[in-house]
C-alpha cells in the first residue's frame, strides 16, 4: 500500500532538509511546489539509469509544500518466516527529516500485515466424537449423489 504524506513550511525562512525511511518502507515518489533547490539535490538523471531516483532532498520556501508517497514493503504471503500464520502482524518504521541545522524530526510509520480468518459453516451441526467439525454425507449408494450446502465466511 502506498500512502501520500504532505508537509508544509509555515515559517518565514527556507527549510533545507532531506528525508529517509527506516524499516520496511520506501519513498516511491516525491514532488514539491517550491522553486528553491537543495544544494545537494540530484540535478539530472544519468542517461544509462532506466528508473530515475526519487528526490528526497528539498529546500522548502515559506508557504510551499512537499508531497511524499511512501510504500509499505510487505513480505510475500507464502513466506511464513517473515509473515507468520497469525491474523495480524505489525511492522514499525520511521520517516526521518534531517534539517540543515543538524536537527531531526521523526514520523512514525506503521504497516499491518493481516490474514483472513475463514470459517466453514454447514446447514446442520456435524461434529464427530472428538468434537471436531466434519462434513457428514451419511451412508450413500455409489450410484446416488448427495449434496451438502456449505458456507464460507470471512470473520475478519
Amino acid at each position: 500500500m502506498i500512502k501520500k504524506l504532505t508537509f508544509s513550511n509555515d515559517t518565514k525562512a527556507d527549510l533545507t532538509f532531506n528525508f529517509n525511511v527506516q524499516g520496511p518502507f520506501e519513498i516511491v515518489k516525491s514532488k514539491t511546489n517550491s522553486g528553491a533547490k537543495h544544494p545537494m539535490a540530484i540535478t539530472q538523471t544519468p542517461t544509462k539509469v532506466l528508473k530515475p531516483k526519487v528526490e528526497t532532498a528539498f529546500c522548502l520556501q515559506p508557504l510551499k509544500i512537499v508531497e511524499l508517497h511512501v510504500k509499505f514493503m510487505a513480505p510475500k504471503a507464502s513466506d511464513n518466516t517473515e509473515w507468520p500464520m497469525i491474523m495480524q502482524n505489525t511492522r514499525n518504521g520511521d520517516l526521518v527529516a534531517s534539517f540543515g541545522n543538524g536537527d531531526t524530526q521523526s514520523f512514525e510509520l506503521l504497516g499491518q500485515l493481516m490474514r483472513p480468518k475463514l470459517m466453514l459453516l454447514t446447514e446442520f451441526s456435524s461434529r464427530n466424537d472428538k468434537a471436531q467439525d466434519e462434513l457428514d454425507f451419511g451412508i450413500c449408494n455409489v450410484d446416488v449423489r448427495r449434496t451438502i450446502t456449505i458456507f464460507l465466511s470471512n470473520i475478519t
